[in-house]
């Protein structure tokens, strides 16, 4: 089940976009339209991609982590947007993680997992978790370079 409300037009890129979901696959990809229909097509090619990218990723681990791909448990996200700038928060229930270890890893060219802080810290401006570990907050400015060389955390 998917509850998404938005204070603006879809394509206004103004205002809130915000939902709480099912721990789904299904879920996701309905949300992430609603976010493709909320970005419209004012954005760049990059950073609607970064931008959708992003949202994936936090969306993605706290379904799979968080709430260990239950869909009785539910993935609070908040998305928003104007003065050049994109906010993505994304919480879920479950216990967390030492996310202060992993802002020190570097994923192997061959992994196929564990690369998630690796794209917060090459697509977002900021990133920033709480100290549980189980909500993250992104932002990324628009047409500027990613934090890529120091990401800052509170």
């Amino acid at each position: 089940m998917i509850h998404v409300e938005t204070m603006n037009a879809p394509s206004q890129r103004a205002g809130d976009l915000s939902a709480s979901i099912a721990a789904s696959q299904e879920a996701i990809e309905a949300f992430c339209w609603d976010f493709q229909q909320w970005l419209g097509t004012e954005l760049s090619s990059r950073d609607a991609f970064a931008s959708e990218l992003l949202l994936r990723e936090a969306l993605v681990n706290a379904v799979e982590h968080g709430c260990a791909g239950s869909p009785d448990l539910m993935v609070r996200c908040v998305v928003r947007g104007g003065k050049g700038r994109i906010l993505i928060a994304v919480s879920d229930p479950g216990p967390g993680f030492d996310w202060t270890r992993r802002l020190a890893l570097v994923p192997e060219a061959t992994a196929t997992s564990g690369r998630g802080v690796s794209i917060y810290k090459n697509y977002a401006t900021r990133i920033r978790f709480n100290k549980a570990g189980n909500s993250i907050f992104i932002l990324m400015q628009l047409n500027r370079p990613s934090l890529a060389a120091g990401a800052t955390n509170d």
